[in-house]
């Protein structure tokens, strides 16, 4: 998943079939991100997050 943000501060609407709030969405669409980084949007990779580890049995 990418964080992907607007050159228009606050802008709320859709783009390439994301929507925004604030000047800010998330996708993994690889056309709309290729547009986005094309126009000049910030895209940024989301860190995964990972599930606590489970403490083992001894």
């Amino acid at each position: 998943m990418f964080q992907v943000t607007t050159p228009v501060e606050g802008f709320t609407g859709e783009v390439a079939g994301v929507r925004f709030a604030d000047g800010r969405a998330t996708t993994d669409d690889p056309a709309a991100l290729a547009y986005f980084r094309r126009r000049g949007y910030g895209v940024k990779a989301m860190s995964a997050r990972k599930a606590p580890a489970k403490p083992q049995k001894e």
